[in-house]
């Protein structure tokens, strides 16, 4: 399986000089099989990275459905289009109608599928899951296997870690137990976090926590607050890294093949 990130930024897309290192395009991430089965985790601004490699018939997973994960959707539009949006959490077509109509876009969405499955997914050769994590108005993490070569990938883009109790804490880890790659929320510094309590975000050092309980190897962290330079994130990046080799400020465009050990 090869995983390509297209953006990383998290709450609204930014461009600036200080902001080129990392990208500002918002968050977008495709799963590839070796079958060439395409999956492909929300819609932010991002997805505009990704345009090369999709082909016709993806399937669009939607974590959740605030702005800044629906963005890039008129992107796909042509021959990129998926052939099935998911939400498993529902609602899906009004949300997107509303979002995507006049007079806040003056043009109509292709059709899809828009299926809300109950139960995990397999897509190709490969296998999609997922579970409830806290965030405003709620938020999927979601798992995606390649059951042929035992590789995986677990996707937490808005999560606060802090605000889960310990089982929680734990079901979480059980859900993610020996992904090779964790993608997870890193809005904020440590000490930052006790002013925004309640507003959906994690910290790096909370990402930290949550790979070495899940066992991951590898750990990208993303949803950089938006006012973030690349300075700063070249500083949480060298203070995460010296805690956890695994460890890596994602940025636009970055990929790997993953090769489960």
């Amino acid at each position: 399986m090869k995983v390509f990130l297209g953006g990383a930024r998290g709450s609204w897309p930014v461009s600036g000089g200080d902001q080129v290192k990392y990208g500002g395009d918002t968050f977008a991430l495709l799963a590839e099989g070796a079958d060439g089965t395409q999956v492909l985790v929300d819609a932010g601004s991002g997805l505009r990275n990704l345009l090369e490699r999709l082909r016709p018939g993806a399937t669009l997973f939607f974590t959740h459905t605030h702005l800044d994960h629906l963005i890039g959707l008129p992107l796909l539009a042509g021959e990129a289009w998926p052939r099935a949006l998911v939400s498993p959490r529902g609602g899906l077509p009004d949300i997107l109608a509303r979002v995507f109509s006049p007079p806040v876009w003056p043009v109509a969405l292709p059709a899809a599928e828009t299926p809300v499955p109950r139960e995990p997914l397999t897509i190709g050769g490969l296998r999609l899951s997922w579970r409830e994590v806290p965030h405003p108005d709620g938020c999927l993490a979601c798992r995606v296997d390649e059951p042929a070569t035992g590789a995986a990938v677990v996707v937490a883009t808005d999560i606060e870690w802090q605000a889960m109790s310990p089982d929680a804490q734990e079901s979480f880890a059980d859900f993610a137990r020996a992904a090779d790659l964790l993608v997870f929320d890193a809005h904020f510094k440590p000490e930052e976090y006790a002013a925004h309590k309640g507003w959906g975000h994690s910290t790096w050092a909370d990402a930290l926590d949550a790979a070495r309980r899940c066992g991951a190897t590898q750990l990208w962290l993303m949803h950089h607050a938006p006012e973030r330079t690349d300075a700063e994130l070249d500083d949480m990046a060298a203070r995460a890294a010296a805690e956890f080799p695994g460890a890596v400020f994602a940025r636009a465009g970055v990929g790997r093949e993953i090769l489960h050990e």
